[in-house]
């Protein structure tokens, strides 16, 4: 019994992928499509990240997550395979495939790591796709077709071209209003986040073959009420200015 145990904890960690069978697979519910804030995001950066350059003032791709009934996101599947009956492409094969995919350019201009090192740009982004794909790519429907998952996320983003002048903010603005302004322009109910200084970091939005209303509005602990203040920091249209602290902080 012993030798056994050994022996799966080996294969688990050697990383095998193991095929699931149709009766055991978990299918997704929805994708959550999730849109960064770039002065928002570098305001308040991840522990040991900063932004190297002044953020651009547009949205940017952050995510494109499975999830489950009830918002409830989906494990990577390194942690539950059930997620997919599919062998998924390893993390490391995706970083090969994007590296010479033609998707790459857009990728780097639309779904960035705002944190990546000027002198190490490409391969921070590199990294930041390969994080990506395996905490989220592996359990989509194309956990075998990195291309198309990658391009699906790239495809959406036309769609939100208006998305900061549609979000109609305005000095005083309250959680709210944003929602009704969105309501007003027939986007579904989308996923409010922000940094605990009340900017909006992020704003998520949900899938199933099409728009959906999101479960759940509320993502974060501030701006969690329709009454809360809320802001976007930077750029024509924004509610607060940070280019000060940004000057600083960068």
């Amino acid at each position: 019994m012993q030798k056994r145990q050994i022996l799966v904890a080996v294969v688990v960690l050697a990383g095998v992928s193991l095929v699931v069978s149709d009766e055991d697979v978990k299918p997704l519910d929805f994708y959550k499509y999730s849109l960064q804030w770039p002065p928002s995001a570098c305001m308040q950066p991840p522990p040991g990240k900063k932004c190297e350059v002044r953020p651009e003032v547009r949205f940017t791709i952050h995510g494109y997550w499975p999830q489950y009934y009830k918002d409830t996101p989906v494990p990577p599947y390194s942690v539950d395979p059930r997620c997919t009956n599919t062998k998924p492409t390893s993390a490391n094969d995706v970083v090969e495939i994007l590296e010479k995919s033609p998707l790459k350019k857009d990728l780097m201009k639309d779904w960035p790591d705002l944190y990546a090192r000027q002198r190490r740009k490409e391969e921070d982004n590199l990294e930041f796709w390969k994080y990506e794909w395996r905490k989220h790519g592996m359990c989509s429907d194309d956990a075998n077709k990195p291309s198309e998952y990658f391009r699906n996320a790239l495809t959406l983003l036309p769609d939100f071209k208006d998305l900061k002048r549609d979000l109609g903010f305005k000095p005083g603005s309250k959680v709210g209003d944003i929602l009704k302004n969105l309501q007003d322009k027939n986007y579904k109910v989308p996923q409010i986040v922000c940094n605990s200084k009340r900017q909006l970091r992020e704003i998520r939005f949900c899938y199933r073959n099409k728009p959906i209303d999101c479960p759940n509005w509320v993502g974060s602990k501030t701006c969690n009420k329709e009454t809360a203040d809320i802001f976007l920091p930077g750029g024509a249209g924004g509610t607060d200015d940070v280019k000060a602290q940004l000057n600083t902080e960068l």
